[in-house]
């Protein structure tokens, strides 16, 4: 079977004695991730045809295709020609494999079918383009291919193929139009693919596709095209996005020192201004670079260097780029721009970017490129997340792409850790079960009840069964120091790159206010102190922690007394948060230092 085939071949690290699995889609959640607000692009006027595939919507457009079931992606690709690709696979034009029993077989699959176009009264026309097998997606076979047919006006004539092969640069291909029965009015081309039509299989992606006259040879060897390459990352050092409050409490530490935005030359002047600006609310809070419109940088041709990376110098990050008067959430628009000389072609130098502030923690963005599973009863899988405040732990997001075999009768029980040292030290615990949600939607897992949260802590499960619960993997976000398994002998960095699709969701309001003293448990006095304080519990062992306002740990130890001293003599004044940790369970009380 195709499907057992690729855990061991598509998921290169997978291994029998770490029991992890990494296994392809059946769907493709990146249909939820349409922006139809951001503007659709149109294509240089000097040309008959031409899409790199460069729009904001994972649609084509309209205006170009007849019909498409491939869908436009910027996260498959390796070094495209232009940002954006159109990606062919297994599933429909809604992101649904075509027939789950059809596991082996290479079948017709997505179409890319072109309106028509007008080549009449020409000699000579060229038709170009870029394609790509695999890239970051899963390898056609060698029984699989793409083809390029065009219409003669009575029956498809195949004109061009590929079989199944992994690639990791583009070639480009040329074909010379010179037959009377395509040089007409309406003639129309189509891609199909031929795959495994039982999922997210045997990914082709084509780009940068012109058709015009033919009137010399530099028509087919330069693109004269300098252009954005990949999505803009976070701006965020360790998550893909967080919560407001958290990032503005530790702001230093979570923004980066700077980001990467890669471009590519393909055969275009090599002087490239270069600007970005920051919206909230569709107002202008911030211009890069500080001074004056752009910068300017040379950049070579791809052939000669390869992508273009501001490395040297780096392009700064102001610990004022992202300001806002919300107090609980915040969202900003970052645009990019590139300007180069007039004869480049200008609809792929302008890229988007929201950086959201809400009131979850994710290390992925939204899309998930593989699944990720442990296929052993009792394992524990854990992932990191660091407070910079106390906070309210409500609900966990999770997602779980469907698969050949469902497991949504499979429980699980979804778990909540403070730490992990040993078998770890578990603060909550729930039986659920996975649920499958259409258009990569997370599925939220409300907690029966609330509790406080300092620092550091761990969100994840433990397995009941042998079975894969298959969890969203993002292979564009690295998040693998913060990713944990635990198969009996103990915790392991997962061996897969990426990012687990599990999302915690906290509290947008202030908490430290509202943690409540505990005395009917254990009592703090003096309050306010100065020197030392106490701490009088009726418990005979106390773990004891204390954490500033910001969840970093100061002092950790354990007490076997009912009555223990705390020194502070050396400690700044101000709030800071008591963690009293006893058979009772977990409790918190502020003290203030004076």
């Amino acid at each position: 079977m195709k499907y057992k085939f690729l855990v061991f071949f598509n998921c290169i690290v997978f291994s029998l004695s770490s029991q992890e699995v990494c296994t392809d889609l059946v769907v493709d959640p990146i249909y939820s991730l349409n922006n139809p607000n951001l503007f659709t692009k149109g294509f240089p006027n000097d040309l008959l045809f031409f899409d790199d595939f460069s729009t904001e919507n994972i649609f084509v457009s309209d205006n170009l295709w007849d019909f498409s079931s491939a869908k436009v992606t910027r996260n498959y690709a390796i070094n495209p020609p232009s940002l954006g690709v159109a990606t062919f696979d297994g599933l429909d034009e809604f992101g649904l494999a075509r027939d789950f029993s059809v596991i082996n077989s290479s079948a017709p699959s997505d179409t890319l079918l072109s309106k028509p176009i007008d080549l009449s009264g020409m000699s000579t026309a060229f038709f170009m383009f870029y394609f790509q097998g695999k890239g970051l997606g899963e390898t056609p076979e060698i029984q699989d291919k793409l083809v390029l047919e065009f219409f003669n006006g009575s029956f498809w004539v195949e004109k061009w193929s590929s079989l199944g092969i992994a690639m990791q640069e583009f070639e480009k291909e040329v074909i010379i139009i010179d037959s009377a029965q395509y040089l007409t009015g309406d003639f129309k081309f189509r891609f199909r693919n031929y795959a495994t039509i039982s999922g997210n299989f045997d990914h082709w992606h084509i780009d940068y596709l012109v058709i015009n006259e033919l009137l010399n040879v530099s028509d087919t060897t330069e693109l004269n095209d300098v252009s954005f390459v990949y999505s803009s990352p976070s701006f965020l050092k360790r998550y893909y996005e967080m919560p407001w409050t958290h990032f503005l409490n530790n702001e230093a530490n979570e923004l980066k020192d700077s980001i990467d935005i890669i471009l590519r030359n393909n055969s275009a002047s090599v002087n490239v201004d270069f600007q970005f600006n920051v919206y909230e609310n569709n107002s202008q809070i911030y211009h890069y670079p500080i001074i004056g419109v752009s910068r300017n940088v040379t950049i070579l041709d791809y052939d000669t260097i390869g992508n273009f990376s501001f490395t040297n110098p780096p392009i700064d990050i102001q610990s004022n780029i992202f300001n806002s008067f919300e107090p609980d959430s915040a969202s900003f628009l970052v645009q990019y721009i590139i300007k180069t000389s007039n004869s480049d072609i200008k609809i792929n130098d302008t890229l988007y970017h929201n950086q959201n502030f809400f009131s979850h923690f994710a290390y992925d963005d939204k899309s998930a490129e593989s699944a990720y599973g442990i296929n052993t009863n009792g394992a524990m899988l854990a992932y990191e997340f660091q407070l910079n405040r106390p906070d309210t732990l409500r609900a966990i997001q999770m997602y779980f792409p469907q698969m050949l075999d469902s497991v949504s009768n499979i429980p699980f029980k979804l778990t909540i850790w403070k730490d992990i040292n040993g078998q770890g030290d578990v603060l909550y615990q729930q039986d659920v079960f996975p649920v499958h949600t259409e258009n990569g939607n997370y599925h939220t897992y409300y907690l029966d009840s609330l509790f406080q949260l300092v620092g550091t802590f761990y969100v994840g499960w433990e397995q009941t069964t042998d079975d894969l619960l298959n969890i969203g993997l993002d292979k564009n976000n690295n998040a693998n120091e913060y990713m944990y398994y635990n198969v009996g002998s103990g915790w392991l960095n997962s061996s897969y790159l990426g990012s687990w699709m599990i999302r915690p969701i906290l509290s947008m309001n202030q908490i430290v206010s509202n943690i409540p003293n505990l005395n009917n448990i254990f009592s703090v006095y003096p309050n306010p102190a100065k020197d030392n304080f106490f701490i009088e519990s009726s418990a005979n062992s106390n773990l004891i922690s204390l954490y500033t306002l910001n969840g970093i740990l100061i002092r950790k130890f354990k007490s076997n007394l009912n009555l223990t001293q705390i020194d502070v003599d050396d400690l700044e004044r101000g709030v800071y948060i008591l963690e009293i940790s006893n058979d009772s369970g977990v409790n918190y009380q502020k003290i203030l230092i004076q």
